[in-house]
């Protein structure tokens, strides 16, 4: 029953936004949150009672420290919120848990033979193909997302694969968790399907997104410096001939001096973020108050209030610590660092998946606040807590 629960809670996720099932004022509800809620009681449930045991890895203790500073902080700013804020507040938090938690479920069913890191690792590879399967088929039947209702709060992406999530961004960094594993199948001659890795790939050419391309870059670079020179040069060989031949590769590459960019729109929200950490840097507004914070500062207005971007920032480490503090930061940039370190000092198992993912990701995440998307929390978290353990 847990492992089949597991296999509906990863399908759901990769339903993304087809899995809303309402909007509450400014909160979205999901089936892929029900079940990954249940997955992860359920999980608990089981192996309190049937196996009498429940591991955390070393490397969990630092994000339920994260936990305690955000439900800390949470508590410390009820008296600036009302009923409703505080409500979503909470909600967000409880989120945050349950992701949390339903990895440390995944890590106990593969410490107890349940499942293993293979059958994680494929189901993960096989979502990253339902999702650029669906991508092609969103840019040919909807690649204007400006067609969409605005009070949707969706992005006017344009001619950019989306897939489900519908943001060519997150999806894009999801895509590079995908081919992350798949590197590693190559480099450890552990089953590696070339047509799947080329099928992932050209989806993530096709989201546009220049924090995917970037974190993607990076993965190459650490997979380059410790498994084969050549990678880099072939790759390197392969984006020069893409950035000479795709003329809108130059055209985002030459935006992020543009300002009229979206890029230029990150600075504008790296400034509010660390105005909001200025009066708020010991434990933070509140974890999640953020949309509210910033609609009491003016960074928000009728128009932008109910955007998917308004409860977050774009930078996920100054996300954080507007909303915990430095203590939250602390605890959580120690347990994306730690796990690592520990990798890299091990060399054992998939060790590089871990260092090229948290390096990815450290990069990626100043760009979009990918560390807390459902779909990457769930994979990266269980990611980190099954590799690292080894």
């Amino acid at each position: 029953m847990l492992k089949v629960l597991f296999y509906l809670t990863l399908s759901a996720l990769s339903l993304g936004q087809f899995a809303a099932i309402g909007r509450t004022g400014e909160s979205n509800f999901y089936i892929f949150d029900i079940f990954v809620l249940a997955f992860a009681v359920h999980g608990l449930i089981y192996f309190l009672s049937v196996k009498k045991s429940f591991k955390l890895p070393k490397t969990s203790y630092l994000f339920l420290l994260f936990t305690l500073s955000a439900t800390i902080s949470l508590v410390l700013a009820l008296p600036n919120f009302e009923g409703v804020e505080i409500a979503v507040g909470t909600l967000y938090l409880i989120r945050w848990i349950s992701y949390l938690l339903s990895s440390l479920v995944v890590f106990n069913m593969v410490d107890k033979k349940i499942l293993t890191w293979e059958m994680f690792e494929n189901v993960v590879i096989y979502s990253g193909l339902f999702l650029a399967v669906v991508g092609f088929i969103q840019i040919l039947v909807l690649p204007d997302f400006t067609k969409l209702d605005p009070s949707l709060g969706w992005d006017p992406h344009k001619n950019r694969l989306a897939s489900t999530f519908f943001d060519p961004n997150f999806v894009g960094a999801y895509f590079v968790i995908c081919l992350t594993i798949l590197l590693d199948k190559l480099f450890s001659k552990k089953d590696f399907k070339p047509a799947f890795f080329l099928v992932i790939l050209v989806a993530l050419f096709l989201t546009f997104s220049r924090s995917g391309w970037g974190m993607f870059g990076v993965v190459i670079l650490v997979y380059g410096i410790f498994k084969s020179r050549s990678l880099l040069l072939v790759s390197l060989f392969v984006a020069f001939l893409a950035y000479f031949a795709v003329p809108r590769i130059q055209t985002r590459i030459s935006g992020l001096t543009d300002p009229s960019d979206s890029a230029s729109f990150r600075l504008v929200s790296w400034k509010n973020t660390w105005e909001i950490v200025e009066d708020y840097p010991l434990f933070g507004v509140g974890f999640n108050t953020f949309r509210y914070v910033q609609k009491d500062y003016g960074f928000l207005d009728v128009d932008t209030f109910l955007t998917h971007s308004g409860a977050g920032s774009d930078s996920s480490l100054l996300f954080v610590l507007a909303t915990t503090g430095i203590f939250g930061l602390v605890f959580y940039l120690s347990g994306l660092v730690f796990p690592a370190i520990s990798a890299f000092s091990k060399k054992k198992g998939e060790w590089l998946v871990v260092i090229s993912l948290v390096l990815g990701f450290l990069l990626e995440s100043q760009f979009i606040n990918s560390l807390f998307y459902p779909q990457i929390m769930f994979v990266f978290l269980t990611t980190l807590f099954l590799v690292s353990n080894v």
